[in-house]
């Protein structure tokens, strides 16, 4: 049976996620700890019956596969790529770029149910983009819609359990009419509808009702769509799903089109493919309302190749085609027939240049950062009691926890190098990252400080309030050398992805040279940085402190930019 996640949402709540998501990460490499962020800073997702960073603070756990919002957003990101809005990186299943048919469907704003309505029909397997290549030859929304229209234009949900999502193959005329066949052997039989049904469920190891829940998505998808509309059945208490006026249209569309397949396509040379993608994409386009024309497409600069494309598929130029490249192609071949735009604003990224993103220039929304906060196991050391009791007494003597951060470091404005690098070492302990002072005068430690994050050592560029006030291109310079020496030399363990760390006693008003210098070197190191300032890292503490939480420390140690409370 083909089990479609269920991320317990309305359609307009799950379109809304994506949305939310991509204003927040259009421009990036992502994974899903982004996409939580994005939703619940949305008001799209609680947890605990909390909102904000509380509910993401509630959420959180060590163990992944234990934490609601994550794993209801990882739920989202498979629908989003089975739907070919984004898609997994090369390097990782769980790191995500948007593809351009994502951007068009947030560019069609409030008429998004047609290019949705497309996207659905895209879904077919087995899929380079999911990787999923199980024995099942099934396009689900429309070998639903089309066995609907044969079953007197509805059908029950146990049917189409039996029936359409338990189909081995759509790709025949003979297994589309096996398909329909099954559904009418036990239409008229309730008792060998549930003797089929628990057969089923025992074959599959799949119990009955969660064979129906991984109904509930595709159920909601086509009634938001307007395919179709739930009624009850004369005389009985059973639902039956029936199709629209719409719906019967959309399965007419369906049944007279030339369905195309991945390993179909993956047959043709390079250049056919390319054409062939671009032609049926831009019909799509044309379909769902966009205005084609603007796009400055031209159908003509590739018509030979088209035509040998269709011929070789045995499909003739007016015939209508079921197939979306977005939801066929390999990774390879979607950036080579839809490479990435580059503008005078935007440069690719070294990993994103692989990965068919842009980062705009203009914009460094990216590089500020909310910490993620984890639960922190008590620490029965003494050393650093003083440091808490100091915390203490300024959370207890302020109206928030802002006020109280902002107090301590205005009493550090003073401290000489002397003063704050130690104290910095200190709240990063206290927060449960072994941390310590390099010796003045020790050469191959030409770092500040160091910090360990997940069983790696990252180097740390200090600037106390005597040196400078605010944060400064200096401090990134330093601090790209402190990377090199540490890469170079050894002596201690790292990585060449393991952030570089900054904390300076303020971050400036104004960041752009300093973000923008950050981007540049992650373009052209790979170097991550990371900066933080006294009031962060206060603020961070004094919830170690008194809520026993601290920062998640893979957050921490791949940070890019500004941590910032």
């Amino acid at each position: 049976m083909h089990r479609f996640p269920n991320p317990s949402s309305t359609i307009d709540n799950f379109v809304a996620v994506f949305v939310a998501t991509f204003e927040q990460c259009q421009d990036q490499v992502f994974d899903l700890d982004d996409v939580v962020r994005a939703t619940v800073q949305a008001n799209l997702a609680t947890s605990s019956g909390h909102m904000g960073e509380t509910a993401i603070s509630r959420s959180t756990r060590k163990d992944r596969s234990r934490d609601p919002l994550y794993n209801q957003m990882k739920m989202y990101a498979e629908l989003f790529r089975s739907l070919g809005w984004m898609r997994s990186t090369q390097s990782s299943a769980l790191r995500f770029v948007f593809t351009l048919l994502g951007r068009q469907l947030v560019e069609a704003k409030r008429d998004w149910r047609p290019i949705f309505g497309e996207t659905a029909l895209g879904i077919a397997y087995p899929s380079h983009v999911l990787n999923v290549q199980h024995d099942h030859q099934i396009r689900p929304f429309a070998a639903l819609l089309r066995t609907m229209r044969a079953c007197n234009d509805g059908l029950t949900r146990d049917e189409m359990i039996l029936g359409p999502l338990s189909a081995s193959s759509d790709r025949t005329t003979d297994d589309f009419y096996s398909i329909a066949a099954r559904v009418a052997a036990v239409r008229d039989d309730r008792t060998a509808l549930n003797d089929a049904l628990v057969d089923l469920s025992q074959e599959l190891n799949i119990q009955i009702n969660t064979m129906r829940n991984y109904t509930r998505w595709p159920l909601a998808v086509m009634q938001t769509l307007g395919w179709t509309r739930k009624e009850r059945e004369p005389g009985s208490r059973r639902e039956i799903h029936r199709l629209t006026a719409l719906g019967m249209q959309t399965a007419d569309r369906i049944a007279s089109s030339v369905d195309i397949r991945a390993d179909q396509v993956d047959e043709l040379p390079f250049e056919q493919r390319r054409s062939l993608s671009r032609h049926v994409h831009f019909l799509m386009l044309d379909r769902s309302g966009f205005d084609v024309a603007s796009t400055g497409y031209s159908l003509s600069a590739e018509e030979a190749l088209l035509r040998r494309a269709l011929r070789a598929l045995r499909v003739t130029h007016d015939q209508p085609i079921l197939y979306s490249p977005f939801q066929s192609l390999s990774i390879e071949d979607s950036l080579a027939v839809f490479p990435p735009t580059e503008s005078p604003r935007e440069r690719l990224h070294p990993l994103e240049a692989r990965e068919g993103t842009t980062v705009g220039r203009g914009s460094r929304d990216h590089l500020f950062v909310a910490p993620v906060l984890v639960p922190q196991a008590p620490d029965a050391g003494d050393e650093l009691d003083e440091l808490r009791n100091e915390l203490r007494s300024y959370k207890d003597a302020a109206s928030s926890l802002g006020a109280a951060a902002r107090s301590f470091a205005m009493s550090r404005e003073r401290d000489t190098q002397a003063e704050f690098y130690p104290l910095v070492a200190q709240l990063l302990s206290l927060l449960g990252f072994p941390s310590s002072v390099s010796r003045v005068g020790v050469n191959y430690q030409r770092w500040d400080g160091s910090v360990e994050l997940s069983g790696y050592t990252a180097p740390i560029e200090i600037k106390s309030p005597t040196e400078e006030t605010y944060v400064s291109t200096k401090a990134v310079r330093q601090a790209i050398e402190n990377k090199v020496i540490l890469l170079a030399r050894g002596g201690l363990p790292t990585t060449r992805e393991l952030t570089s760390l900054i904390v300076g006693y303020q971050i400036p008003r104004e960041r752009g040279e300093l973000s923008t210098l950050i981007d540049d070197v992650y373009t052209a190191f790979g170097f991550n940085i990371g900066v933080l300032d006294l009031p962060t890292l206060c603020a961070l503490a004094i919830r170690s402190v008194t809520e026993s939480v601290t920062v998640d420390q893979d957050q921490l140690s791949h940070l890019r930019g500004f941590l910032h409370v």
